[in-house]
């Protein structure tokens, strides 16, 4: 058996071996490139490039060090690189040195060294040889960087292994300079003998590499669309590192909320009702926080990887995308550095105009008079006290009801209603309840290192006021890394983060504020709480309720509340991450991490004795006996405690090995590892403890039990059964993740380059069918850099042209979705039978698998006139089959609807970015813009529906099949009907439905939507734009971002028609457009003296084409200031750094509508407001 082994293991190295020989050119064929130039009295940078035009030659040099100005004539033709670069330099004081396919110019007053003898020997009086190790961020060697003592004026290079050695004296200075990387100086010290460098990516040459979070590549090799964003747009104040990103890269489109934090979509929607957003990698790990998570002062790049060639590699989770955030690390060989940021956010209160978009007090009033008696205001018996008592009125109803049942004269209301009309509380709400958002942040950094270690550590404290009293938020991040070089073979990394979070949520909410009349007051005139109803209904029965026999007061009044409740949440975040790096042979590398995870969110409610809701609840639950006219207490007197905890545990671990090759013409990356993750998410509330004291940590009891029919039947004061809950409950879920990847890229002659990716994830919530769990993502791509072509030699103002071609499937998941039917029992007994429940809460989906999208992209990269202009356009084609959504099934399965991967979608579009910068003197004076412009079409091509009820299309909508997801759908008003006769008239306002046949607004409208319904357009604009100015005037620099979507609708507000039966009538600012507008094209009030169905206009009034507006429109997101002392003066203090900056945001939005609405916060919304921030920064 052994003998029959031998000639398999034969092939297999003899296979292996005729791999490795593909790759092994002679290097002596790269620099046999022949090149041909003709050039009289011309910059030597120029003929520089037209090298790298034909060769795979690049040049790295300082400019402090070579003058590339300098003007040199040079012939040949079809000659090597070496007899052409001696011709180029003669006569110059260059030299050059050629390592691989990197050219090094240094002075020639720099000596290239080669030592002799390590151990001492031939060395200088005074002087000793050090050695040592030049690498990238990857632990990668870097070869033919030059290493000059600007002391001595000596120099070396390192060799391929990335090692070096030169003679120095202590205190020599010491310059390592390479391509594509920040050049790093260090001082000798008396005891080095051995100085390893790391070098860093030049963050000016940032935008040329490219990080996915598995590996960093160069931007000439990625096949991929990929947009890295500038460090000095993600350096600029922020609370939030996702603000930084909006309007930078084209085909992201952002959401803000009111608080400014976004939510992107990048190159439209890719799923029905899996999530939608792109995928957050931190630090090469995918994080459960997102943004959040991250202190921003600590990003060092941000990268989107648009389409499946970039983001393949992150299969299931990345059909929508994924930004990649790297966070800054400290140096080796350099000093403590230490910076200091901090600012002052501020903005103003917001306009209660726009937000509570209410008609005056005296249009309010004359609006409940006119309804009083009508349109079934009277629902309910007054007279009855268990009819309508969790209505709420206001004062001005209250009169009215009185004048109803007697105990008031007309006379005597209307003189109460004229007290009303002129009243406002807008400013004492203002003044009581609101405040000016303002957020505080202070930042240190501290980062330093030696050859063998480095280390990096950052503090935030942040605190934010919100727009409400007693509401806001403070957090804490400690931020901490390390990298180690234990020997030459093993490197050591270990990150840390650490977030503590406390919000306070004691104000009032916005809904609160739009639920008052302007003319309830909070304060009387001799500035006393006043009674603001709120759930305690006014009845004029209710004058027979011995209200001084209960527990507590009913009044409320929401100055009061907001100064009786404890209400926060802590939250305590952590990131830790590892990872070990193994040299195992040249170009070969294995590294091992692990990333843990743990989030603890502790919720905690206290209401003091004196807090309307407790007052409210003790009162409610009260026993009245009507007969005998008394009370018993069934809640305990004192406070309420409300805990509830929940927390996510993530651990993540990747083993990969990684491969780099460079032979002569051919250059060879490849990786490949296994990655398994197991996230766990708990939460656990406690049952409402009642009667706490805070102070004494004492709790009451239930002075009669709990009630329930099988315990004990317990009335409130109304007569009703209550229960009250004494039960824990739990909920326990987890997703595990296992996922097998390789990635490989080639490049041949610096030209044409092939990419190739496969990733296969499984996880535990896809069906046990091996055919669809384990499923395979995969991506090809190709790039031509034709700059490289010999028909561009003569092209002189293209600096960089390359083509691109990509195909690939990425993928996505539903998790609320079972591939079985699921039962769900329940926590705790029912309070009334003491047994156990049980739902059905999924029918199950036996073939439940992933969503996948598959996505073509062809695009251009190009720079020009020297870097002056640059950018990029792509044309991609997005495909998502096996989309998880509600599709219609055989009634016989028991549901008429279930969630299945049968429905398909769409995507198209293009992309375009343009940059420049123009240099008006030197580096001292200049002006660089950029503008982004997008287009996407959304199309759901497969959704077997079989029909869909108007009253499912309108409003939030339903998907359609061969529309954009994002549809809006509205009737058309067919003005007003007589439904009646002409002695009894029945005026009803109608909408159009098919053909000539319309509907009124009493009842739901028949058949399938789709036949009558008209098509709006879509809610999500198509088209996006981004544009960014950046001025440089010595040391002051001003920038601004405009964003602008187009192409898209919203419906504007409309009026509100309140029905009196509902409690509170408060009808908004459109009052008058009805009361005056023509009855034919705007919905009129009911025309009828009893109309029963007004309570169903609601269904059809928001929902009518004529409210449709252009949702287009163009922002000022932020513009900002800085100034930077000059050098010269912060010499004298010691200071490397000192910035003073102002920033504004949210100043100015341009909309398409004459309505004054924005279009993203429409009227009645919380819209962002203009916030102003002043800091400082400085480095030491």
């Amino acid at each position: 058996m052994k003998k029959q082994k031998a000639p398999s293991r034969i092939r297999l190295w003899a296979g292996l071996l005729l791999f490795l020989f593909c790759f092994v050119i002679p290097t002596k064929t790269l620099l046999a490139q022949s090149v041909t130039v003709n050039f009289t009295n011309t910059p030597l940078v120029d003929v520089l490039k037209e090298i790298q035009k034909q060769t795979p030659f690049t040049f790295v040099y300082t400019n402090s060090l070579i003058n590339v100005n300098k003007r040199v004539s040079v012939k040949a033709v079809k000659e090597e690189i070496v007899p052409l670069m001696n011709k180029l330099l003669a006569g110059t004081d260059i030299t050059y040195k050629i390592v691989e396919k990197q050219i090094t110019l240094s002075p020639k007053e720099f000596k290239s060294e080669k030592i002799e003898s390590p151990a001492g020997q031939n060395v200088k009086q005074g002087g000793k040889i050090i050695k040592g190790v030049v690498f990238d961020e990857t632990r990668q060697p870097l070869p033919g960087v030059s290493i000059q003592n600007l002391t001595a004026k000596t120099g070396a290079f390192s060799d391929m292994k990335g090692e070096y050695s030169l003679e120095v004296k202590t205190g020599d200075k010491l310059l390592f300079t390479s391509i594509g990387m920040t050049p790093e100086q260090v001082t000798v010290s008396g005891t080095s003998s051995v100085i390893n460098i790391e070098m860093m990516i030049d963050n000016i040459a940032l935008a040329d590499i490219v990080v996915t979070g598995y590996q960093t590549i160069s931007k000439e090799r990625v096949t991929g669309a990929v947009k890295i964003v500038s460090l000095e747009q993600l350096e600029k104040p922020t609370t939030n590192i996702a603000q930084r990103l909006i309007g930078t890269t084209a085909g992201v489109q952002a959401k803000l909320d009111v608080d400014g934090n976004p939510t992107f979509e990048i190159r439209g929607q890719t799923s029905l009702n899996a999530n939608k957003e792109p995928l957050v990698v931190i630090d090469g790990f995918p994080t459960e926080k997102g943004f959040t998570s991250i202190n921003p002062n600590d990003v060092e790049s941000v990268t989107f990887l648009k389409d499946a060639a970039a983001a393949s590699i992150w299969g299931a989770k990345a059909a929508n995308g994924v930004i990649v955030i790297t966070s800054k690390k400290a140096k080796g060989n350099t000093p403590l550095k230490i910076q200091f940021n901090a600012f002052y956010k501020v903005g103003p209160k917001f306009d209660l105009n726009y937000v509570r978009p209410m008609a005056t007090a005296s249009e309010i009033i004359d609006y409940e008079l006119l309804s009083f008696n009508k349109w079934g205001a009277r629902a309910y018996n007054v007279g009855n006290l268990d009819d309508g008592y969790y209505r709420t009125y206001t004062p001005t109803q209250q009169l009215m009801w009185e004048q109803y049942v007697g105990t008031i004269t007309a006379a005597q209301r209307d003189a109460g209603l004229a007290t009303y009309r002129n009243l406002d509380n807008a400013q004492q709400i203002k003044d009581n309840l609101l405040q000016n958002p303002s957020t505080q942040q202070y930042n240190l950094t501290l980062m330093g290192g030696s050859d063998k270690m480095s280390n990096f550590l950052s503090v935030l404290h942040e605190t934010n006021n919100s727009n409400f009293k007693n509401t806001g938020s403070s957090r804490d991040v400690i931020s901490y890394r390390n990298i180690a070089k234990v020997t030459k073979w093993l490197d050591f990394e270990l990150g840390a983060t650490l977030a503590f979070s406390n919000a306070t949520n004691n104000g009032v909410s916005l809904s609160q504020i739009q639920g008052w009349a302007p003319h309830l007051m909070l304060l009387d005139n001799n500035g006393e709480y006043t009674n603001i109803p709120n759930g305690m209904n006014y009845l004029p029965a209710m004058t027979t309720v011995p209200f001084d026999k209960f527990p507590y007061k009913f009044t409320f009044n929401p100055i009061e509340e907001i100064n009786n409740r404890d209400i926060t949440t802590k939250t305590i975040d952590t990131r830790i991450n590892a990872a070990l790096f193994i040299k195992l042979i040249e170009g070969m590398t294995f590294e091992s991490r692990v990333q843990y995870e743990f989030n603890n969110t502790f919720n905690k409610s206290i209401y003091n004795e004196n807090s309307y809701t407790v007052r409210s609840a003790v009162n409610a639950a009260t026993s009245w006996v009507r007969a005998t006219n008394t009370m018993t207490l069934n809640l305990p007197k004192g406070g309420f405690l409300d805990q509830n905890r929940s927390e996510v545990k993530a651990l993540t671990v990747r083993n990969q090995l990684n491969y780099r090759k460079t032979l002569g013409k051919h250059d060879f990356i490849a990786l490949a590892g296994v990655e398994l993750s197991d996230r766990v998410a708990q939460t656990y509330s406690n049952p409402r403890t009642y009667g706490y004291n805070n102070d004494k940590l004492s709790v009451g009891t239930f002075p009669n039990g709990p009630g329930g029919a099988a315990i004990k039947v317990i009335n409130n004061w109304l007569g009703n059964a209550q229960t009250f809950g004494y039960t824990n409950s739990f909920s326990y879920a987890t997703r595990r993740f296992f996922a097998s990847y390789a990635n490989a890229s080639y490049t041949f002659d610096s030209k044409y380059s092939l990419t190739g990716s496969i990733r296969t994830d499984a996880s535990n919530f896809i069906t046990n069918d091996a055919k669809y769990r384990y499923a395979p993502f995969w991506s090809v791509g190709a790039s031509w850099n034709i700059l490289k072509e010999g028909f561009m030699q003569n092209v002189n103002f293209v600096d960089r042209l390359t083509a691109r071609l990509t195909f690939g499937y990425n993928g996505n998941v539903d998790v609320t979705t079972s591939f079985q039917p699921l039962i769900s029992p329940s926590s705790s007994v029912n309070l009334y039978t003491q047994e156990n429940t049980t739902a059905i809460s999924s029918l199950g989906n036996p073939t439940l698998r992933w969503e996948k999208t598959g996505t073509w992209n062809l695009g251009i990269d190009y720079s020009l006139f020297n870097g002056n202009m640059y950018g990029s356009l792509d044309l991609y084609n997005k495909y998502t089959r096996d989309l998880i959504a509600t599709i219609s099934i055989p009634a016989v399965n028991g549901s008429t609807s279930s969630k299945m991967n049968n429905a398909e979608m769409r995507n198209r579009g293009i992309e375009f970015e343009v940059g420049t910068i123009q240099r008006i003197h030197n580096n001292d004076i200049w002006w660089r813009g950029s503008l982004n412009f997008a287009y996407n079409h959304n199309e759901i091509t497969k959704l077997f529906v079989a029909q869909i009820a108007a009253s499912s299309l309108y409003g939030t909508g339903t998907y359609v099949q061969g529309y954009n997801s994002q549809e809006m759908w509205c009737f058309k008003y067919a003005g007003i009907k007589n439904e009646g006769t002409e002695a009894v008239p029945n005026w009803q306002p109608q909408v159009q439905g098919p053909g000539d046949v319309t509907y009124n607004f009493g009842g739901w409208t028949p058949g399938d939507g789709r036949t009558y319904l008209l098509n709006m357009g879509t809610k999500v604009a198509p088209f996006t734009m981004g544009i960014s100015s950046e001025f440089k005037i010595f040391d002051f620099n001003l920038s601004f971002i405009v964003t602008g979507k187009f192409g898209h609708v919203f419906a504007r507000q409309s009026f509100n028609y309140p029905v009196w039966w509902n409690g509170a009538v408060l009808p908004n600012q459109k009052y008058s457009e009805v009361v005056n507008g023509d009855p034919m094209k705007v919905v009129p009030l009911p025309m009828n003296t009893n109309e029963a169905r007004f309570y169903f206009w609601d269904r059809f009034y928001p929902y009518l084409s004529y409210l449709v507006e252009n949702a287009s429109h163009v922002r000022l997101q932020e513009v900002n200031l800085s100034y930077d002392l000059p050098k010269n003066l912060l010499n004298r203090i010691d200071v490397n750094r000192l910035q003073l900056y102002f920033q504004a945001n949210d100043l100015l939005t341009i909309s398409a509508n004459k309505f004054g609405e924005d279009p993203e916060y429409p009227i009645g919304s919380q819209n962002p407001q203009a916030k102003f921030t002043f800091g400082l920064k400085f480095d030491l």
